[in-house]
């Protein structure tokens, strides 16, 4: 059994990578050869001061890469307020760092293959989601953009939106100018703004990758030809929604993680939120990633089209699709510490 740190999964999966490994995967899905497990999230009390507790957990089968993936988290949450608006933050232990794990099973004889931290996986699947979505969507001569956020995911949506099309103008924005700062001394040709409305002025496309509980892209900012995507349902809403020609979720069959609330938990408002992912009428109408490149579902049909790929939840095919793919190339190069493998198995039947 092969274990791999988040280190050496970056150095084994660039995003054009991750993008070429996920893209088969979805049309797979699509077609029926391929299974998720919807993600779910157990809520309960915590004695951390103004939190509660989240257990994420979520699967995938892709039997053409004849691969398994369980992806888990186990975290503190928070949810504290960044410029009026609230977030979702996750409280690290005490050293500093956090819990989240990727299994890769067998499909064929049912062992566990590797085991690596989640995090740098996690930031690369949602970007290159993303990146799937504008490379199908956006107009081909789509240059500039605008990117709403400069955390851990905006960066992996940088490099996605750049492996799918060649931006002229790259700007972005964050409501703490040391973030916007940080970002640009990280990421090459950006250019930061000091307000919202100079970022998505005049932008061919508008990328959100934010912690925010509620809208960022405002309606009135849509112009035709324009793509629009978002890493979380609450970026965007109804009225935004109903400004696109062209809606493609990420996945439809689960257009809102369940989460499972203990009755009692504090400091869960958000968990409670209603938006259009809760709406069926809705949120079940638009088809996913899958259908569109599966060609199940018609991509951009004019210049003139607003287009947006909302990335609505996250699936464990991802993991899978990246996994193997990372797997693949760790045994090749010899990267990552083996494990006995009877370390991980029993000698009793459950």
């Amino acid at each position: 059994m092969l274990v791999l740190t988040n280190d050496e999964v970056a150095r084994l999966l660039s995003m054009e990578e991750c993008i070429a490994a996920l893209e088969p995967m979805y049309r797979d899905y699509a077609n029926g050869r391929a299974l998720l497990s919807p993600r779910v999230d157990n809520i309960a009390p915590t004695s951390h001061p103004g939190g509660y507790y989240g257990f994420k957990h979520m699967g995938g089968t892709w039997p053409a890469q004849r691969i398994q993936a369980l992806r888990i988290n186990s975290d503190i949450l928070t949810p504290p307020l960044v410029a009026g608006k609230p977030r979702r933050v996750k409280a690290p232990m005490a050293d500093g760092r956090w819990v989240g794990l990727v299994l890769l099973f067998s499909t064929d004889t049912g062992a566990l293959l590797a085991m690596f931290p989640d995090g740098v996986m996690q930031r690369m699947r949602v970007g290159a989601a993303s990146g799937l979505g504008l490379k199908h969507l956006a107009r081909e001569n789509a240059s500039t953009l605008a990117l709403i956020g400069t955390g851990w995911q905006a960066g992996a949506q940088l490099m996605a939106a750049r492996a799918v099309r060649r931006f002229k103008e790259v700007r972005v924005y964050s409501p703490r100018a040391e973030s916007r700062a940080a970002f640009a001394a990280q990421h090459k040709d950006v250019k930061t703004v000091d307000s919202i409305e100079a970022c998505v002025a005049g932008a061919d496309v508008i990328l959100a990758a934010t912690s925010s509980m509620v809208r960022v892209i405002e309606p009135k900012w849509l112009k035709p030809g324009m793509h629009i995507g978002c890493i979380k349902s609450q970026e965007i809403d109804g009225e935004v929604l109903d400004r696109c020609d062209r809606v493609f979720v990420h996945n439809r069959q689960q257009a809102k993680q369940f989460n499972n609330v203990m009755p009692g938990t504090p400091n869960v408002k958000e968990e409670h939120e209603e938006g259009w992912w809760k709406d069926p009428a809705r949120s079940g109408r638009y088809p996913d990633l899958g259908e569109l490149l599966a060609g199940k579902a018609p991509a951009r049909q004019s210049e003139k089209e607003i287009t947006c790929f909302a990335n609505n939840v996250g699936t464990g095919l991802q993991f899978a699709a990246a996994g193997a793919a990372v797997l693949r190339k760790a045994r090749e190069m010899s990267i990552g510490t083996e494990l006995p493998d009877d370390w991980f198995t029993e000698d009793v039947h459950p």
